[in-house]
């Protein structure tokens, strides 16, 4: 069994952690302890955080301490943990690479020491766990990229990222659902409106993952009328999640 700890975070939160280092196995049962917390209804719980390998939960110190809280929580990690993880979903994202859509697709391509459509290939060949939400509404933190186009952030961001770019920082990738400053290395965009604010839920949850897949510019219009119009419908795969 993965180890873990749980260690007191001020005086009204707790964080359950993982080993120090990325791994999707452990962001998974993280996920799925999430739930099963969430699923117990403890009025003391108010909320719970995700990151990569931590699970920080806030609670009432009014109703409970950091001890009857770890001892409440101990027993249902452990019975997560000893539980089969749900079936995974994989969303399928288009994104048209490079030129206006992805300004830092040829610095990226320099710094891997390949062309532009070597780097397009890399991105698009494999699926990247979204481990957790944070920054923006609805941005996800994915990964890995391959290490060959494991390209660091800006030195200097940029003021404006356009909604839908999608962008390299390091071994994460991930895209913004709307246009804000950034320092990522943008490498194209989603011609899909990710964020409303009349509709804030995202269609993608902490444990999904996304596959991007390359169309040219005349495709991403095509779509973006129609993801405007609620004519496209985002296509999603679901395997087991040892898949």
């Amino acid at each position: 069994m993965t180890s873990y700890q749980i260690i007191s975070v001020g005086d009204q939160a707790l964080a359950i952690e993982f080993a120090n280092r990325i791994d999707p196995v452990v962001n998974r049962h993280l996920q799925q302890i999430g739930r099963y917390i969430l699923k117990q209804h403890l009025s003391a719980v108010k909320t719970i955080i995700p990151a990569y390998r931590t699970l920080t939960v806030t609670f009432d110190g009014g109703q409970t301490s950091f001890e009857e809280l770890k001892d409440q929580l101990e027993p249902l990690i452990e019975k997560s943990m000893n539980a089969p993880l749900p079936p995974s979903k994989t969303w399928l994202i288009p994104v048209c690479y490079g030129g206006k859509y992805g300004p830092d697709l040829e610095d990226v391509a320099r710094f891997a020491g390949l062309s532009t459509a070597e780097v397009i290939k890399e991105h698009t060949a494999q699926s990247y766990l979204i481990y957790f939400l944070g920054f923006l509404p609805g941005f996800a933190y994915m990964g890995s990229v391959d290490q060959k186009i494991a390209m660091p952030r800006l030195e200097q961001p940029r003021l404006e990222i356009p909604a839908g770019s999608v962008g390299i920082a390091g071994e994460q990738t991930g895209f913004y659902p709307v246009a804000s400053p950034g320092g990522w290395r943008i490498i194209g965009q989603t011609p899909l409106k990710l964020y409303d604010e009349k509709n804030p839920a995202s269609f993608y949850h902490a444990g999904d993952s996304v596959k991007f897949f390359a169309v040219d510019e005349e495709e991403f219009q095509k779509i973006q009328l129609a993801d405007r119009l609620g004519k496209y419908q985002v296509k999603a795969v679901t395997s087991d999640a040892d898949d």
